[in-house]
């Protein structure tokens, strides 16, 4: 980035164009038009980007909408945004509302609001606390799931996973509801087609195969198969259809 660029703000309604800039602030109605690159984009209003977006950092507390794709180091969403194409970033923590159209590529991706994708998402270390919907494939090293609302997923595949309850239960019948409205409401399961993993803890989980080294399927859950090489415990109350130990015969 060049130390010679220059920052541009929107307080009221306008627009700006696309370019190079050290620090872009929309804090009111503002647009982008074109290609972005900037050091810091910070969006507290009703922004637009029409273009591609190249930032170190990206925050966004208001609403917000990428016709195309991002890439940055760090991307912070209290707000709500909806991007069009594709997110490559070290770090992406989201509090509020994202929906990507295209994959998730990052490094660390933390969610405690609600996140939606249309693609696969890969990362090294994948943390929800809240709801989401992943059409295709979730990979990561490090899965850890507290449901905090509906988890659909069509597969799961990483060294260890952890799916545990997010404890709304034993918050009381309102404080449940206002989880579901923030996290896009439903029941709080996770489901999933295929969840694969060397190390595997489930609970509240409905999946049509689970297939790992060390399986714990735990309170709540539904299992189609089971399959383990070295380890399955099934807790009370928890349903498994068929297990079958890999590499026994």
């Amino acid at each position: 980035m060049s130390e010679k660029a220059n920052s541009a703000s929107i307080s009221g309604a306008g627009r700006i164009s696309g370019g190079t800039y050290d620090r872009v602030t929309i804090s009111g109605a503002g647009k982008v038009i074109g290609d972005l690159a900037a050091n810091e984009l910070r969006i507290s209003g009703a922004g637009k980007v029409e273009g591609k977006v190249r930032a170190r950092e990206i925050v966004v507390s208001g609403s917000t909408t990428f016709t195309d794709s991002v890439h940055g180091d760090e991307m912070r969403i209290s707000g709500s945004a909806r991007i069009e194409g594709r997110v490559e970033v070290k770090e992406l923590k989201c509090s509020g509302s994202i929906k990507v159209h295209g994959g998730i590529s990052a490094q660390y991706l933390k969610s405690s609001g609600h996140l939606q994708v249309d693609g696969d998402v890969s990362a090294e270390i994948f943390k929800a606390s809240g709801g989401f919907q992943i059409e295709g494939l979730l990979s990561a090293d490090h899965v850890e799931i507290a449901i905090g609302g509906t988890c659909l997923v069509r597969e799961i595949g990483g060294e260890r996973i952890d799916v545990r309850r997010g404890g709304w239960r034993e918050k009381g019948i309102l404080f449940d509801g206002l989880i579901k409205l923030f996290t896009g409401g439903g029941t709080a399961e996770l489901r999933a087609g295929l969840i694969e993993g060397d190390e595997i803890h489930l609970e509240d989980t409905i999946a049509d195969t689970v297939r790992g080294k060390t399986v714990e399927i735990g309170p709540g859950c539904k299992i189609g198969t089971v399959e383990y090489s070295e380890s399955l415990r099934v807790a009370s109350g928890a349903k498994v259809k068929n297990k079958s130990r890999l590499g026994s015969e």
